[in-house]
């Protein structure tokens, strides 16, 4: 009878536990960063634990386009809330700051009011580095347990820069330290965090997570229309290699005796290379077979995705993808759409050419064409390699299959020294 009544009390003392998770990056609607957020939560929630996600500031602009409108609500269970109460902050950029400096405060005030003992602080964003130690200090002050998702390299993502180095130096050996979980999503991130905290840290790896069932298509080639490709990525050439994957369209439909187009999220002029890509599009006489669709929603990219014939992910040989996972690359998989990627950073370790993607050299814009070539010229092994790609994430990078591993490894914190 003791004993049953001690596991009674240890497990509704886990029950009690809440996980605050805190970003500055949008919810519930946003590009990769937000989905695996999402994704975060959803496998907390399903997984018995209580979950709210927290945005220490707005992330939508007066006078673009909004995504999220709710500065409070509930997203398949889990609640989330905009300190500050709005997600739309001012179009003059120095009454941002202002704001975002008191929010900042507000999330301080925040966390220091909610959290209670065992709670865990989960920290997804990169910020100055003094606001991360300060709400860790708070963390701390309470007895809760501090954990950061490390899904790239921190400050990896734009150009090398002396700054870029400097931050991320700061962020290894202050922020690192203090931490008691990392879940990385990449073995290279693994060895990473293992290299600059204490031995009393824990952690996990987590690969890309999908939310499977809003990305899985039951293909509808639609025999009426021109067949097209479909990128709902960036329109980076450092994050996605976008003037490859244009410049191998071109070459690709040279060799082709009938009409592909190539449809993609974002707008030309939003682009970090607009005159570069305008060039290879007039070089090849591409006008009338691109299309740039704008911001699409979640239901949007499923619909294009359902009657895609080919996905690409041109990730380039970069240190950020030598570090990360491309969560687009799970939700490419999950709709059952061909998949064309390169052999750089993690994806070789759960993905294998010819049997459910096919994989090429980075960089290499020649064989992206004849890839191109070949998956529109052998339709029906094109589509068995989609569908075992799609296996392949319903088994590994689906959120529910990781919500158990998830919330035992952040149970197994409370046996740490607060």
């Amino acid at each position: 009878m003791l004993c049953k009544f001690l596991q009674s009390m240890i497990c509704l003392r886990k029950q009690k536990m809440k996980v605050y998770i805190i970003t500055k990056e949008p919810f519930p609607n946003g590009m990769a960063a937000t989905n695996r957020i999402k994704c975060y939560a959803r496998a907390i929630h399903d997984g018995g634990m209580d979950c709210e996600v927290t945005v220490c500031g707005s992330t939508e602009i007066k006078g673009m386009k909004i995504k999220n409108t709710k500065a409070v609500g509930i997203y398949e269970g889990v609640p989330f809330r905009y300190i500050g109460g709005t997600t739309t902050g001012s179009s003059k950029s120095f009454v941002r700051k202002i704001i975002q400096f008191r929010n900042l405060i507000y999330t301080a005030f925040y966390l220091y009011h909610n959290l209670k003992a065992g709670d865990i602080l989960f920290l997804i964003f990169e910020f100055k580095i003094k606001w991360t130690l300060f709400f860790m200090k708070i963390a701390k002050m309470k007895k809760a347990f501090c954990v950061r998702d490390l899904c790239e390299l921190p400050y990896g993502t734009g150009a090398e820069t002396e700054q870029a180095n400097s931050l991320r130096k700061l962020t290894l050996e202050k922020q690192f330290p203090k931490l008691n979980g990392v879940i990385s999503i990449s073995d290279t991130l693994l060895e990473l965090a293992k290299k600059h905290t204490l031995p009393t840290c824990t952690h996990i790896k987590i690969p890309i997570m999908v939310e499977f069932e809003k990305y899985e298509t039951i293909k509808h080639y639609d025999e009426t229309t021109t067949p097209y490709i479909f990128h709902a990525g960036t329109l980076s050439q450092k994050k996605d290699g976008i003037l490859g994957m244009i410049e191998a369209f071109g070459m690709a439909k040279q060799h082709l005796s009938f009409p592909i187009k190539y449809i993609l999220t974002g707008k030309i002029e939003e682009s970090s290379h607009p005159n570069e890509l305008r060039k290879i599009i007039q070089y090849y006489n591409l006008q009338d077979s691109i299309e740039f669709v704008g911001y699409l929603s979640q239901n949007q990219i499923k619909n294009y995705l359902e009657k895609a014939s080919l996905v690409i992910s041109n990730r380039p040989k970069s240190i950020q993808d030598y570090y990360g996972f491309s969560t687009k690359v799970g939700e490419y998989l999950a709709s059952g759409t061909p998949l064309i990627t390169t052999y750089w950073g993690e994806v070789v370790n759960w993905l294998k050419d010819g049997e459910n993607a096919y994989i090429i050299e980075p960089e290499n814009t020649i064989a992206l064409a004849d890839k191109i070539v070949y998956v529109f010229t052998h339709p029906e092994d094109s589509k068995k390699i989609g569908y075992a790609g799609q296996i392949i994430c319903r088994n590994y990078f689906d959120y529910r299959v990781w919500s158990k591993p998830l919330v035992e490894y952040l149970n197994q914190l409370d046996q740490q020294p607060k």
